[in-house]
């Protein structure tokens, strides 16, 4: 007897955007709530955690693949990244049955800056002031997503060119951008309690020596951000997930550039973001001192915000139901 296919919703990015722009603290809930599955279960994540293919292309392209359960959410999917183009493929967790395809090109960048806002919360939950490096379209949700986690704090934007950085500040709300000041680099890690990153750069630009000794240093991009002299000067280290870092980002360039090696990295490791996520005050009392997070974005929280754009969408009746069967 042949499987009855079922019927699924798609999403475009107008209709996610329509669902979740606005509900910021739902999208902090839902990933929340991922980490500490995440912390719980521990296995959560697609084997390998991501998977690439890199394309026969004239110029350099990859697409790729990233996977996740979230049963307390009933979801689990993969994200398929290829160039300029982001979607999650949502299935029920139980059953396997397909539920959604939802576009993620807006919605991984609000996906990112809820995990750094939300770890920042959870390892300093009274910080004053926060830099801000990254002035793209992941950066201006990142300014958002700060905004909403510190509504006292001042947010200082940190740009090579401070001109473009005072254009990219008209564009928030007036409320946040009331809130925040543009420096050069230097000026704002010097100043700030924590430093967000996430920028497209070809070589550190953050130096060590410039971080405050109780400074959170958060590396969030898939490029080499902060020198390696953070990585010697940190006493404590967060992370989410070592088989995605080791491919991207910081620790990546960390052990091919500066001979950084797995020991070392599991050595310093004070926790994973899953265990910071379930007990956070134990967290923010341990990691007194310098402390390094490298937060690049797990699977389980791409699928639990997909999740929860299909949930809204469904109930107000949105998106494209396509049966599978009678396509």
């Amino acid at each position: 007897m042949p499987i009855k296919m079922a019927n699924i919703r798609v999403l475009s990015e107008q209709t996610v955007k329509h669902c979740l722009q606005q509900q910021i603290q739902a999208c902090f809930d839902a990933c929340a709530e991922a980490y500490r599955y995440y912390g719980r279960e521990q296995s959560v994540l697609s084997e390998p955690s991501s998977l690439y293919l890199q394309l026969p292309a004239s110029q350099p392209k990859k697409c790729r693949l990233k996977g996740a359960h979230f049963a307390d959410a009933g979801v689990a999917g993969f994200r398929l990244a290829s160039p300029g183009s982001y979607f999650t493929w949502v299935v029920d967790s139980e059953s396997g049955q397909p539920r959604g395809i939802v576009a993620e090109n807006w919605l991984h960048r609000r996906r990112t800056a809820v995990t750094g806002a939300l770890t920042l919360s959870w390892l300093r939950p009274r910080l004053q002031s926060v830099a801000l490096i990254g002035a793209g379209k992941i950066g201006f949700e990142c300014a958002i997503s700060l905004g909403h986690a510190y509504p006292e704090a001042t947010i200082l934007l940190g740009c090579r060119d401070v001109e473009k950085g005072k254009a990219f500040i008209t564009q928030l709300p007036i409320a946040l951008a009331e809130r925040m000041q543009v420096h050069d680099i230097e000026t704002a890690v010097k100043a700030a309690e924590a430093v967000l990153t996430i920028t497209k750069a070809d070589r550190a630009f953050v130096r060590g020596e410039w971080l405050q000794p109780n400074a959170v240093a958060l590396s969030m991009g898939g490029v080499p951000e902060f020198d390696f002299e953070t990585w010697n000067r940190s006493q404590h280290f967060i992370l989410d997930d070592l088989g995605y870092a080791l491919k991207q980002g910081d620790l990546h360039h960390w052990v091919r550039s500066n001979g950084l090696t797995i020991d070392q990295i599991e050595a310093k490791l004070t926790g994973l973001i899953g265990e910071v996520a379930l007990r956070p005050d134990d967290y923010c009392s341990a990691c007194q001192g310098l402390t390094l997070a490298v937060i690049q974005g797990m699977a389980v929280c791409d699928v639990a915000m997909a999740g929860l754009a299909l949930a809204v969408a469904e109930s107000e009746g949105l998106g494209q139901v396509v049966d599978l069967d009678g396509c």
